[in-house]
């Protein structure tokens, strides 16, 4: 992922949570908003409760790792929010990308 495509200004993040426009799981929770830019942008975020920072950094790679390798089912120009559970501790990394993926595909089906 590159980081033109990071979301990093938390007004940003609290825009588009507070307008709760997308879909959650037992794991996960996206939230979107159409953007004007032709790329898509990504924010993840977590709860202090998930474990020590070592443990969300690695839960961050692995999204991040996700993201890149299922380009082809997200909308074009939109700004994505993902907030992991802490149920996400409890899945490996095919689990974790299964459910992923299928949330981003009910949030295109909409």
């Amino acid at each position: 992922m590159k980081k033109q495509s990071i979301v990093k200004n938390s007004k940003d993040f609290d825009r588009i949570i507070k307008k709760r426009q997308g879909k959650s799981n037992k794991y996960f929770i996206i939230n979107k908003e159409d953007n004007n830019e032709n790329i898509n942008l990504f924010g993840i975020t977590f709860t202090k409760h998930i474990g020590n920072a070592v443990t969300r950094n690695k839960l961050k790679r692995r999204i991040k790792s996700i993201i890149d390798n299922n380009k082809e089912i997200y909308q074009k120009s939109t700004t994505y929010i993902i907030i992991a559970r802490k149920n996400v501790l409890d899945l490996k990394y095919q689990q974790m990308e299964q459910e992923l993926v299928n949330l981003f595909l009910k949030i295109k089906g909409e």
